[in-house]
């Protein structure tokens, strides 16, 4: 069955080539994300509810795809994507500082929680360095000694797993003060040298071990780690918001976006694609997805229970003012009534006094 006729065949040579329509538009994707980002930061003045780590996140990763493709190159469609990206993310960044807070100060922010009190809070107390006596692990037989042991080692290394992480989430949360104050600093020329001392470190590296295999496939598992990475500070900073005030969802509709583009484009579009970036991306994609759980709670959960508080609230002061009000109105009915009577007694007063004067006068 044709859906042409013959005769009209020879006009789709005129049309454009689809991959070529399809490769340009993953090459300027990060345009459309990103931009509306900058515009939206700029129309409002302010760069709350944005995280800056989404720019540190998206540079490094960028740079290193960029050094990856020296060393082994790959479809030309996602260089030309990481030259976009940096392109952007320097205009964001640069937007994003320039309307950050003026009393920002890094000083003020909670320092890191040391490891060993988070190891302490999760282990056996006797293993806890925090224990003075630790209890002795003879149980009478060497079978409950030795199941104790066991039991103890396997909790002291999952204790020791689940402080390891929670010590790294608090490195991408803005709450607490990082090491060096890393993409904390207050001023903006901190964040440019960083980037320049970054892009030079692995430009060396890159031009000195070009042909290693090894460090090829270091900096792009490395590269595709840091951006599969990239939701996470930002669902940090809406779970210590608890609100979506300032976030748009035009950044996350990008996102989601983008995720599904990209992994289409790369399961069906691509060629010369290893694994490891299918799998990075529906990594992220399942970020970018949790992401919009808390935009959803956050912005409709969240606001009509809270809007539901205020009214209970209003409800409750509106009750009190009644009270006072009519409590007032009582004690105001009180005093005229007591100030009439004062003046009828101050009257008759008067009236006798003056009969008593006329009196002693015709006497």
């Amino acid at each position: 069955m044709k859906f042409l006729p013959d005769e009209y065949l020879p006009y789709l040579d005129y049309l454009p080539d689809l991959q070529k329509c399809i490769n340009l538009f993953m090459t300027f994707t990060p345009l459309f994300s990103y931009g509306s980002t900058c515009y939206s930061i700029h129309k409002r003045q302010t760069s709350m509810g944005f995280s800056l780590d989404i720019c540190c996140t998206m540079f490094m990763a960028s740079i290193l795809r960029i050094y990856y493709y020296i060393c082994s190159p790959y479809e030309p469609t996602l260089l030309r994507q990481s030259i976009i990206m940096i392109l952007i993310q320097s205009l964001l960044l640069k937007v994003s500082l320039s309307y950050r807070p003026v009393n920002y100060d890094p000083e003020l922010l909670t320092p890191l929680p040391m490891l060993e009190n988070e190891l302490n809070m999760r282990v056996p107390r006797r293993l806890s360095s925090a224990t003075l006596e630790h209890e002795a692990y003879w149980r009478g037989s060497w079978t409950d000694s030795v199941e104790l042991i066991s039991v103890d080692s396997v909790k002291y290394v999952y204790g020791y797993v689940c402080a390891l992480f929670h010590q790294g989430l608090k490195f991408f949360d803005v709450y607490y003060r990082r090491p060096l104050l890393f993409w904390q600093w207050k001023y903006e020329g901190h964040y440019w040298w960083f980037l320049v001392y970054f892009s030079g470190v692995f430009g060396v590296l890159t031009w000195c071990l070009r042909d290693n295999a090894t460090y090829a496939n270091a900096i792009g598992i490395l590269g595709l780690f840091i951006e599969s990475l990239l939701p996470l500070p930002q669902i940090l900073l809406l779970n210590r918001l608890q609100s979506v005030k300032n976030f748009k969802v035009i950044l996350l509709l990008s996102w989601l976006g983008g995720d599904c583009t990209k992994i289409s484009y790369l399961l069906f579009g691509a060629q010369n694609i290893s694994v490891i970036f299918i799998i990075a991306g529906l990594f992220q994609m399942s970020l970018d997805i949790y992401i919009a759980f808390q935009y959803l709670k956050f912005k409709y959960f969240k606001e009509k229970s809270s809007a539901r508080y205020m009214e209970l609230e209003m409800v409750d002061k509106q009750s009190i003012t009644d009270v006072v009000n009519s409590l007032v109105s009582s004690s105001d009915d009180i005093d005229t009534d007591i100030s009439e009577k004062t003046s009828k007694g101050s009257i008759g007063d008067k009236i006798r006094l003056s009969r008593t004067q006329s009196a002693s006068t015709v006497v």
